[in-house]
């Protein structure tokens, strides 16, 4: 798949190739006093989340879990998918982003992802829910929020790029056939 540039996101919040995984200071005190398995778990978690564009997982004081997206959105856990009866698949979460609209860090909040159908959001519900730990379940759903961003924006580039082809054939349109109305 190919990434274009959205004209309708800032060049600012366009896609971050940088790290997907972000192990915070404070987070190494629980680190050093953590096992090899969880290093190791957070090395492969690291490697798994590196082609995340828009959302990244940050580890943090005790090892807590924290979604990031380039947006206002951030999330910390707990990370609780809700059967979905549709394409929609719910996260129970906590806001953790910027305070816009009434959203204030700490209120419970509801990520919502849109699959193809609903079958593929029982399956990401399946998937989320046989998670039994934050760090897991943070790690499954960064990337499930990163590959619908980016589709979204996929989807966004090719209509843009569909808008200008007709502004650029209609213009030359006009160019060949444009005048002036003949009025009597």
């Amino acid at each position: 798949m190919q990434i274009m540039n959205n004209p309708n996101i800032p060049s600012s919040k366009q896609a971050s190739f940088g790290m997907a995984l972000k192990i915070t200071k404070p987070a190494m005190e629980a680190l050093e006093n953590s096992s090899m398995e969880t290093i190791n778990k957070l090395a492969k978690i690291g490697e798994d989340l590196a082609d995340t564009k828009y959302y990244h997982l940050e580890i943090g004081k005790d090892l807590k879990p924290r979604i990031d997206s380039i947006y206002a959105n951030s999330y910390v856990r707990e990370f609780k998918p809700i059967q979905p009866n549709d394409e929609l698949l719910s996260i129970k979460t906590y806001w953790d982003g910027t305070e816009i609209s009434g959203l204030k860090k700490g209120v419970e909040y509801h990520s919502t992802i849109q699959f193809a159908n609903k079958e593929a959001a029982l399956n990401a519900y399946s998937k989320l829910n046989s998670l039994h730990n934050d760090i897991d379940r943070a790690a499954v759903l960064t990337k499930m929020l990163d590959d619908r961003e980016i589709e979204k924006q996929a989807a966004d580039s090719a209509a843009h790029a569909e808008r200008q082809k007709v502004k650029e054939a209609a213009s030359k349109l006009m160019e060949k056939f444009g005048g002036e109305s003949h009025i009597k």
